[in-house]
């Protein structure tokens, strides 16, 4: 294979080979689980989704009472600083009861028992108290105990803490208080997978835990980037499962005895599918975690200092059968967490939202099992689409394409998000369409900087300046590939050349032609004409290519004339060069021609063929025949009505059966009585096809002197005399037939 093919071959398949290159490239981003990869994917596809979520949250407001206490800095300058007195609490917990709340959730830690002060009291009385002034005492200042009390009469949860904590000691877990999995069915059989899982607890207070209606885990979930966009609703410790505080929260409240997790077991692994709470499904991931629908910043849902309720400030009905959620805003309290929606969020209101989204499942965002799929679906689409239908656009092309897929992928992933609640990951794909924009929109400037070049390369010689740079600004505009169209073109030819040649050395000829070739060159190229090719002393021109042209026919007349007249003032040069003086012929023809690069891998031109073409240098080749200077073919005459004709005759010539009408076009600069005397002629010449031969030779007889072509009188008059002599058969069509080219 030659080399320029190979490279050719070459040059084709890396069009292919760096696309496909790419897709692979991002497929494997979006597979692989390794944190190179899986890092930036997930912090960029989770700043995604925070965008959705704060601007695009498609679920509907809130329906139930949910209230939030809290332990503000307020509440810290008025009561006192944390940790505060479990008679704190426990009167907290009265006065909210009092004031209507169906389900008090507490996101405050009761792990360790608080010291009764009336022990050290007692310790230091140097006169023993009798037992029951003792148990008095001891009762008075129980504030455990009172707390204990005071959740017993009301649907209280309690807040437990997970955690891989271990004593650096021992090195086992460390475990404080009561930890219960009261609320949550044990149905697994296999080993769970995904779920998170932990070692150590912080529980609850046995007194406490006997009372409370439930207890749920406090645990934040942090992203990578350490943003919380998911909570876990349950975990893992021992085999045991336990709920999140505001499932379980949500247990109580529907009056539910125990959640239901429901798993898929694979490989003796069990895997989570989602929670049967009541009559509600809530679906999850294998990691028994869901996407928090926050509602908006900090503060969605109505906050009340929790001093404020202490101090007996509250007179309305906010509490009335109300779900209150007990915990901190303060800073200094460090339960601020990063969300989508606010980057100090607090913590309390995280277990609120859950607790509402609770509410109505259906509208939290979900990724269904199938997502993963559909992201490789996604991603193989585009790039068979880029790879089949951007092989060689233009940049602009490119651009309107990636614009119009971006569109359609970031509306179908919207509308997934907003009518359906699924979230998909849009990193990888809109990666991958970015990518790809990118190179093909490079190809497509390098392609049409080579294409300007091969175009300035091809035409740069042949067509007028201004085509060019036409061409350059819109290399679309122009193909080299072989097409079909009407154009116009035009053979001139020096009559005598050989004789001419006879009389000069071989450069003494080069520099004559060369002298001749420039002015009329520069005739057809400022007529907007394309130089076709020199073939010894012929000229071959056409118009309306590369760049279309609708008046290529009246241009390619125009430029016949302006070639005249330049020869004129060349021949005056020649006289005083004592050189030969040039005579030319000018045949023009239009019709259907094939135009295009044309040629071999070794050499090409941008050329014109077909019979149009090759009728267009059968007329050149009459003009001596008949006298004149120009000759055109009907089609010319019919598009070229700027100007005004002189009929010549109706030819056949050489290979050609069907007669064709050819006319000279008359100089616009005729005086009146030249034209009366044209106009004439052709009415001679209409007798004369039409059979009228004496009427044709009366009137040429008295033809007007002002007809200055006696080769024409001449020629008419021997075949008006020939067929008054002897009358052409009944299907004459009035045509001569020429035997030569």
């Amino acid at each position: 294979m030659p080399s320029h093919l190979l490279v050719k071959k070459l040059k084709r398949s890396l069009r292919y080979f760096v696309p496909t290159l790419m897709l692979v490239a991002v497929l494997l981003f979006q597979l692989l689980e390794v944190s190179f990869f899986q890092l930036p994917r997930e912090r960029i596809d989770g700043l995604i989704y925070d965008l959705k979520v704060k601007r695009l949250p498609p679920w509907p407001a809130s329906v139930t009472n949910i209230q939030i206490v809290d332990i503000d800095e307020f509440s810290l300058a008025n009561i006192g600083r944390m940790p505060w007195s479990r008679e704190i609490f426990a009167e907290l917990t009265q006065k909210l009861t009092a004031l209507g709340a169906i389900v008090i959730s507490y996101d405050v830690l009761f792990a360790e028992p608080q010291i009764n002060p009336a022990v050290a009291v007692l310790a230091s009385l140097e006169q023993e108290l009798a037992q029951h002034q003792r148990e008095m005492l001891l009762q008075q200042f129980d504030y455990d105990q009172q707390f204990v009390t005071a959740l017993a009469n009301t649907e209280a949860v309690l807040s437990v803490l997970l955690h891989q904590d271990k004593d650096s000691k021992t090195l086992q877990a460390l475990r404080v208080g009561v930890l219960s999995a009261d609320g949550v069915a044990q149905t697994q059989i296999e080993a769970i997978t995904g779920v998170p899982q932990y070692s150590g607890y912080a529980g609850l207070l046995p007194s406490l835990a006997e009372v409370v209606a439930g207890q749920g885990y406090m645990n934040s979930f942090e992203d990578a980037d350490g943003f919380v966009r998911r909570v876990a609703l349950i975990a893992e410790l021992d085999g045991q499962l336990y709920p999140s505080l505001a499932l379980e929260a949500f247990r109580v409240y529907s009056l539910i005895e125990q959640v239901i997790p429901t798993w898929q077991n694979l490989s003796k692994q069990a895997y989570l599918q989602g929670l049967r709470i009541g009559n509600t499904w809530v679906a999850t991931d294998n990691q028994a975690k869901i996407f928090v629908p926050f509602r908006g910043q900090a503060r969605t849902y109505p906050y009340t200092s929790a001093a404020a309720i202490l101090n007996d400030e509250i007179q309305d009905q906010r509490f009335d059968q109300a779900v209150v959620f007990v915990g901190t805003s303060a800073t200094g309290l460090a339960d601020l967490r990063a969300t989508p929606v606010a980057l100090g969020f607090p913590g309390v209101e995280i277990h609120a939202t859950v607790f509402d989204a609770l509410i109505a499942p259906q509208f939290i965002p979900h990724q269904p099992d199938w997502w993963a799929e559909v992201m490789l679906l996604q991603l193989l689409v585009i790039g068979i689409l880029c790879l089949c239908l951007l092989g060689e656009r233009s940049p602009l092309v490119t651009s309107v394409f990636a614009l119009l897929l971006l569109v359609v992928v970031i509306g179908v992933n919207l509308l997934l998000w907003y009518q359906f609640f699924i979230y998909l990951p849009l990193f990888s794909v809109l990666l991958l369409t970015l990518l790809l924009a990118v190179f093909y929109i490079s190809s497509g400037f390098f392609l049409e900087n080579k294409k300007r070049r091969q175009v300035k390369a091809v035409f740069d010689q042949y067509v007028p300046p201004a085509h060019i740079d036409r061409i350059l600004q819109n290399p679309e505009s122009v193909t080299l590939a072989g097409e079909k169209k009407e154009l116009s073109v035009l053979f001139s030819d020096i009559r005598g050349f050989t004789s001419i040649s006879e009389t000069m050395t071989a450069g003494e000829l080069k520099l004559w032609l060369n002298q001749f070739f420039s002015p009329i060159t520069r005739c057809i190229l400022e007529g907007d004409g394309t130089i076709d090719k020199y073939v010894g002393d012929m000229v071959m021109a056409f118009w309306g290519a590369p760049l279309d042209e609708p008046q290529h026919a009246n241009k390619a007349v125009a430029a016949a004339f302006s070639m005249l007249q330049e020869l004129e003032t060349l021949n005056l040069t020649f006289v005083a060069q004592n050189k030969p003086l040039a005579h030319i012929g000018i045949g023009i023809n239009t019709g259907e021609m094939n135009v295009g690069d044309m040629g071999s891998d070794f050499r090409r031109s941008y050329t014109v063929i077909g019979d149009a073409v090759n009728l267009g240098s059968r007329l050149e080749g009459l003009t001596k025949f008949y006298g004149v200077d120009i000759l055109v073919g009907e089609f010319t005459r019919a598009q070229a009505q700027d100007f005004s004709y002189l009929l010549i005759d109706k030819v056949k010539v050489k290979g050609k059966d069907a007669p064709v009408t050819i006319y000279s076009p008359l100089a616009v600069h005729l005086s009146q009585t030249q034209q009366k005397a044209c106009n004439d002629f052709n009415h001679i010449l209409e007798c004369y096809f039409s059979r009228q031969f004496t009427q044709a030779q009366a009137e040429l007889s008295t033809l007007s002197p002002d007809f200055s072509n006696r080769h024409l009188i001449a020629l008419y008059e021997q075949r008006i005399q020939h067929f008054l002599q002897e009358p052409p058969p009944d299907d004459w069509d009035g045509s001569f037939t020429h035997t030569s080219k």
